[in-house]
């Protein structure tokens, strides 16, 4: 009597572990289409779609929804990137690659910059006149540059 109830359980506990596959099409009621014929939001190729029905492009991965007129994007693009810095008068302007603008007002940046440098030092380094500030910065402007722009006539 021990050994069978050994053995139901055994082919019990074998039962309890069988694995089920459920697909992408049993779990949201829709046909999953592949192929690289969608490769923007707003095609309408391929038609006979059921709404909801899903196709990815084996191309991109891109994956995109049949909403019943035509296949939409199942997500967007939120990753921009910094295209420019320009400087409109008291303002400095940072433009992504969305063409999305903010605006920072050079005053603001100013208040949290350290100015309280002073001039401690002008050198001759080889070819070059250097300026070394208080914090050790150095600044250098070619002696050539100097020597061409000094008007040496009066």
């Amino acid at each position: 009597m021990d050994k069978r109830i050994l053995w139901i359980f055994l082919l019990l506990s074998g039962i309890t572990f069988a694995q089920t596959t459920v697909t992408l099409e049993d779990q949201c009621n829709c046909e999953v289409l592949q192929g690289t014929a969608v490769t923007t939001a707003g095609s309408v190729t391929p038609s006979g779609a059921d709404l909801g029905d899903l196709y990815v492009n084996t191309n991109t991965g891109t994956i995109f929804f049949w909403d019943g007129n035509s296949w939409e994007l199942t997500s967007s693009d939120n990753n921009t990137t910094n295209a420019s810095f320009t400087e409109n008068g008291t303002d400095l302007i940072l433009t992504d690659s969305d063409g999305n603008t903010v605006t920072i007002a050079l005053a603001d940046i100013a208040a949290s910059i350290d100015t309280n440098t002073t001039n401690n030092a002008f050198l001759v380094m080889g070819t070059d006149l250097v300026m070394v500030d208080s914090d050790g910065n150095m600044v250098g402007i070619p002696l050539a540059q100097i020597a061409a722009l000094t008007d040496t006539n009066t």
